[in-house]
């Protein structure tokens, strides 16, 4: 299954946040104590179950992202309240660019999901209409035949499509499968550090000359701007994502060692949320957008027709 979004790097991807289409998967058990997750899979679960239930959240956001031989770093904010179909977020980041300032807003107002772009050369803004996307991932979902996945489908195929951070755990529960938690401290907090690897479908439709190659006995050169690995550090009290870290090929030993459960010096992408506060009172005017006299495109048409594409 592909991305629903050219690819323009990978990093410069996350960096923007584009929709990603999730495929209907095997729901991890879940009849393990809270803070016992069997598997990494697992506890990712509780982590979006954590985030689905949550009535009110706001927290900062740093991220640091390696594009080529650049270094950028940026901070932001998120707002979400609601659940449910009462559901709102707002998400905003800021960057340097080339010297300039570019930045990343994207609110989901209950009905649509906005996305507004500015970089130094120009200024994009899209729209998703949400219902109607999580309706079809359902479907998809639906068709695949698997008995028993409705709650966690629903949940993912929600998580996917509207935004913020519930969007960067649907997008890692869909690519990568991760290693049992294991116990690490961070900020000197203690947590519970998760270490994914790329699920073998995922990696072949991103780079489809890796099997072949490793098939026949070669060893490809990782791409510059592909992560190796990823980790996520979660409290172990709340389930909470405080950082979620991209890794470069060169950190690739670190995914196999006691120092790779703490941040690298140079991530190839790292969101940190910080100063995370619940049960905050909000303007509801956080959750409005509009796109002004810029134009805008709608292009919840333009998804359907993909994911129907991939689909055949």
């Amino acid at each position: 299954m592909r991305r629903l979004t050219p690819r323009i790097g990978f990093v410069a991807a996350c960096l923007l946040l584009p929709l990603t289409n999730v495929a209907a998967q095997p729901a991890p058990g879940s009849n393990a104590p809270a803070g016992e997750a069997e598997s990494g899979n697992e506890l990712l679960v509780r982590m979006m179950e954590m985030f689905e239930s949550c009535a009110s959240l706001t927290a900062r956001v740093r991220h640091q992202a390696r594009l080529h031989n650049d270094t950028l770093v940026g901070s932001g904010y998120y707002w979400q309240r609601g659940t449910g179909d009462q559901r709102v977020t707002r998400f905003e980041m800021q960057t340097q660019l080339v010297g300039k300032t570019a930045s990343f807003e994207q609110v989901f107002d209950g009905e649509y999901l906005w996305t507004d772009r500015r970089f130094p050369s120009g200024r994009k803004v899209r729209r998703l209409e949400v219902a109607r996307l999580q309706s079809r991932l359902l479907t998809r979902s639906q068709d695949s035949g698997r008995p028993g996945q409705g709650a966690y489908e629903k949940m993912l195929a929600t998580a996917a499509v509207r935004g913020g951070i519930s969007q960067m755990l649907a997008d890692l529960q869909h690519r990568f499968n991760f290693d049992p938690p294991r116990a690490t401290q961070y900020n000197g907090l203690p947590m519970l550090a998760l270490v994914g690897h790329w699920s073998e479908e995922e990696l072949k439709e991103l780079w489809p000359d890796f099997m072949a190659e490793t098939e026949k006995g070669n060893t490809p050169k990782w791409p510059a701007q592909l992560p190796h690995h990823v980790l996520v550090l979660v409290g172990q009290n709340n389930f909470f994502p405080y950082m979620i870290e991209h890794r470069r090929f060169a950190d690739a030993f670190l995914a196999s060692t006691v120092t790779g459960l703490r941040p690298t010096t140079e991530p190839l992408l790292r969101y940190e949320i910080f100063e995370v506060q619940f049960a905050v009172a909000m303007d509801n005017q956080l959750f409005e957008y509009k796109p002004g006299d810029v134009d805008w495109s709608d292009e919840t048409t333009v998804v359907l027709e993909q994911l129907n594409r991939h689909r055949r």
